[in-house]
């Protein structure tokens, strides 16, 4: 975590609606994030209809945010 002045970046995405997203700007996004934050706030609706493959799809592009802690509130489209 960021050691400056003692700040902690946290990077808050919701509404993905994967995979409307493509996974390039999906991967793209998280790696930026995985760079520029120290926690990611994943705040509902990641799919776009809760199907086990778009969880699917959607944790593999999530693999590039690295290791940094990742928060993560269900939406109502990821129970339909």
């Amino acid at each position: 975590m960021s050691q400056k002045n003692g700040t902690v970046r946290i990077a808050a995405v919701a509404d993905l609606h994967c995979p409307r997203i493509s996974p390039e700007e999906l991967h793209g996004l998280f790696a930026y994030v995985s760079d520029h934050a120290d926690i990611l706030l994943l705040c509902g609706d990641l799919t776009d209809f809760g199907k086990p493959d778009e969880a699917r799809q959607f944790v593999q592009q999530l693999s590039a945010s690295g290791r940094i802690p990742i928060l993560a509130v269900l939406g109502n489209h990821d129970y339909e």
